[in-house]
């Protein structure tokens, strides 16, 4: 892990899934059906599959009753691993009619990419990152599709941890002990392992995954499940491997190994 003070380079390619919208309040427009509404330019078409909600979700179908009560109007989120990427997406239901609407219902989605060695050297940094930037919006009609399909990637220069700093954080955190022991034990014994928070844990989504960051900060990238982890919020169910996960409704603690 880097020392204090020492940067590196944050990119990730996107690709929106959805309807196009229109206006200030978003409404999405007559003739809109479901595609691919914004892609980073050089972004394989092959991953378009592996990028979709249920896919992603492990689910059959990604239906509204698929995300927690508390988090339907951000959107619940997920961050794993898929070959030699890491993804990050978000995804909600929003009326057509608009953000304030009570209209029909469709799904919006953005999926952020990077690669795996991003995200077993800066885990805290990717977290921090999508925890404030990553929102799924639907883009509008009055943008060019040339534009929106050949953007360039998201580019951001971070300040990796200091690692005291970071073991500080750590030994005094009564989140660290669950997650650890679920990263560690995971790698001794292998299966499959979820730790749970609520809101009595953390107080925002935001909370929970600098928490995370910091935690997975802490594993070398020689850890040897890291494509096995995910971290999820708001999604009604866990994934496979080593999953950390936050339900903002519940409001007992939960923190479990």
């Amino acid at each position: 892990m880097a020392g204090s003070g020492e940067t590196s380079v944050i990119a990730f390619h996107r690709l929106h899934y959805g309807k196009l919208a229109e206006g200030e309040d978003g409404r999405v427009t007559t003739a809109a059906g479901y595609a691919i509404t914004r892609r980073s330019a050089g972004l394989d078409p092959a991953w378009d599959s592996f990028l979709s909600p249920p896919r992603l979700a492990e689910l059959r179908r990604f239906e509204p009753d698929a995300i927690d009560i508390d988090a339907r109007a951000a959107g619940c989120f997920l961050a794993r691993t898929v070959g030699e990427g890491v993804v990050f997406m978000r995804a909600r239901f929003r009326p057509e009619d608009g953000e304030r609407g009570a209209g029909r219902l469709h799904q919006q989605a953005a999926m952020w990419l990077g690669g795996l060695d991003l995200w077993k050297n800066s885990p805290a940094a990717c977290l921090s990152i999508v925890a404030h930037e990553l929102r799924a919006l639907p883009d509008l009609v009055n943008e060019t599709e040339e534009s929106r399909l050949t953007e360039a990637p998201l580019r951001w220069r971070a300040a990796r941890p200091d690692p005291e700093s970071v073991r500080r954080v750590i030994g005094r955190a009564a989140w660290a002990v669950p997650m650890m022991e679920t990263l560690l034990d995971g790698a001794e014994r292998g299966g499959q392992a979820v730790c749970e928070f609520g809101a009595h844990d953390f107080a925002s989504e935001a909370e929970f995954l600098s928490a995370v960051g910091f935690t997975l900060q802490m594993l070398p990238p020689t850890y040897p499940r890291w494509r096995d982890i995910s971290v999820v919020s708001g999604l009604t169910t866990p994934l496979h491997g080593l999953c950390l996960r936050y339900t903002p409704s519940w409001r007992q603690a939960q923190a479990a190994a």
